[in-house]
């Protein structure tokens, strides 16, 4: 089926009035037990069997099979058939520990508080078939998640699950939401990627090896793609479905626009801030793409021939298999090596993490980069961003006092008012961080953000701060903004002359020349613990920037 058209098929016809219809599911009806949805559903890097929901892993045990199946309607209907996928492939795994365990169950309504607690057990001790090691803490509550949404929605669907269920979620938080070696494990792995993305001399030195594959023209696909994930944070399905590509100046901002058809089941057009390293890159593979989309007839730019067909025809680069066919290979084959002189553990999503922590620690709010990771709300950009911000929290528990040591526009103004009414004074952190939340002021990475959003101010948003008037900062970020000057100043002398970049680059270096000289004289002012007759170089008439 033509791409323009699954657009405007429904994933299903079931509409609630008759439970008892064999409706359309996809190409199939709901008693197959084959589902395909080839044609409706549009991911450009999903086809064939990749977009079939198959029930024979449950075709033995009809009772059970029914429940799944009504299970598969209602996340289709309430979400995305990606989102029904993983919650099928939960259920695999369920299935396959009643086979071993509890044989003799033939439903979902013979599940007891005593099963499934069992159940929950097992996968904590569970092993991946793949790796022979343990399940981490998102397979394992993916797989605990979906059994505890069939007995809970199924309860109220009569989907034939027991009718006495109140035990399943408190069973569910106790054991898996609130279980220490989940949360241990999860809190490990976070830390890991910490430890990855933290050397910015390596992601600066990773960048570096990408960019000079593109000059030579050699490893187009992983060159650019390691470019334009770092400066853009796209997810690799995201950048490899990328088509109509275009780079425009707007409003004196350069922006990268392009289509794609990850983000939903129509095709969306989507606006990025384009730096020179970001244009560089769409120039390389566009120049890359061209012949391949002529001999294809495909719209997008991460082409690739597939090998293992006669003839070795086109098609699009597999998502599934990036991290192993390209990404790390080219790792191996550039010998990148962390500070313990090992080859890089990189995966293309340990991309998305360092542009996160590092738009962070280079001013931009939490909206924004939210909005720049095409995530749905703020609490998938958390994510990626709490363990740097719960540090700079900590940070600013003593930071707002009447001798505080801020700069900013409005700094004067808020230390006169922190003189007469202190609301911080005496308080501990977590006093401290919810009067901060109540107040609405946002800590970033380099200080304080005082924009609030129920005055109806406007918001610039572009992640700069340095001069609104929202802004504030304190001598804890002084080396930050020291070595933001410095990569600041470093892209200027590349940067070409008189061109949109060289203006923006001068204008963000001269709020950081100003900040930063007037945090120093601050601090060289009557000590660090005396500055309540400080006055800014900007008060007495000499502007900072």
């Amino acid at each position: 089926m033509e791409m323009d058209k699954a657009k405007d098929l429904k994933l299903i016809d079931f509409d609630g009035s008759n439970k008892e219809q064999n409706f359309r599911c996809g190409n199939n009806y709901f008693s197959d037990n084959v589902w395909d949805f080839n044609g409706y559903v549009r991911i450009g890097h999903m086809s064939g069997s990749r977009l079939k929901l198959k029930f024979n892993f449950v075709e033995n045990k009809p009772r059970m099979l029914h429940v799944v199946k009504w299970f598969m309607v209602h996340e289709l209907l309430t979400g995305k058939f990606l989102t029904a996928k993983r919650s099928l492939d939960g259920v695999v795994r369920f299935v396959k520990f009643i086979e071993e365990a509890a044989p003799e169950i033939e439903g979902f309504s013979e599940i007891t508080y005593d099963l499934l607690k069992s159940y929950f057990t097992y996968l904590l001790d569970a092993k991946s078939e793949t790796t022979g090691k343990p399940l981490g803490g998102v397979a394992i509550k993916k797989c605990a998640f979906a059994i505890k949404e069939i007995l809970l929605k199924g309860n109220v669907k009569g989907w034939g699950v027991p009718e006495d269920v109140r035990y399943v979620q408190n069973l569910y938080d106790e054991m898996i939401t609130f279980n220490k070696s989940i949360k241990r494990d999860s809190k490990k792995a976070e830390e890991i990627v910490k430890e990855k993305i933290e050397d910015e001399d390596l992601i600066d030195r990773i960048v570096k090896v990408a960019m000079e594959d593109l000059d030579k023209s050699e490893n187009i696909l992983t060159a650019s793609s390691v470019v334009l994930s770092t400066q853009l944070g796209l997810r690799i399905s995201e950048l490899i479905t990328i088509y109509s590509a275009s780079i425009k100046e707007i409003g004196g901002d350069t922006m990268l626009i392009y289509s794609t058809g990850k983000l939903s089941p129509e095709p969306v057009e989507v606006y990025k801030p384009a730096n020179q390293l970001v244009v560089y890159a769409m120039d390389k593979i566009k120049e890359f793409a061209a012949p391949l989309q002529k001999e294809s007839g495909l719209p997008y730019l991460f082409l690739s021939r597939n090998r293992n067909k006669k003839g070795y025809p086109v098609g699009l680069a597999s998502h599934a298999n990036w991290n192993k066919n390209y990404l790390r290979p080219w790792i191996k084959q550039h010998n990148i090596r962390d500070k313990n002189d090992e080859l890089i553990d990189f995966t293309s999503h340990t991309f998305r993490h360092a542009f996160a922590s590092y738009a962070l620690k280079g001013g931009a709010s939490i909206e924004v980069i939210s909005q720049l990771m095409n995530h749905k709300s703020i609490r998938g950009t958390t994510h990626y961003t709490h363990l740097f911000k719960k540090d700079v929290e900590s940070k600013f528990s003593s930071v707002l006092h009447e001798n505080a040591v801020i700069t900013g526009v409005k700094a004067l103004e808020i230390k006169e008012k922190l003189k007469q009414h202190n609301p911080f004074k005496g308080k501990t952190i977590d006093q401290v961080n919810k009067i901060r939340r109540a107040m609405k002021i946002q800590v970033l990475s380099h200080g304080l953000c005082l924009h609030h959003p129920m005055r109806n101010e406007a918001c610039a948003g572009d992640g700069v701060c340095l001069g609104c008037q929202n802004f504030l900062t304190t001598p804890e970020f002084l080396e930050v903004h020291k070595g933001r000057l410095e990569k600041v100043q470093n892209e200027l002398s590349t940067a070409s002359s008189n061109g949109p970049y060289e203006a923006k680059l001068k204008t963000i270096e001269n709020y950081l020349l100003g900040i930063i000289r007037d945090l120093e004289l601050q601090m060289n002012y009557q000590g660090n613990n005396d500055n309540s007759e400080y006055v800014s170089q900007d008060e007495l008439g000499v502007r900072i920037v």
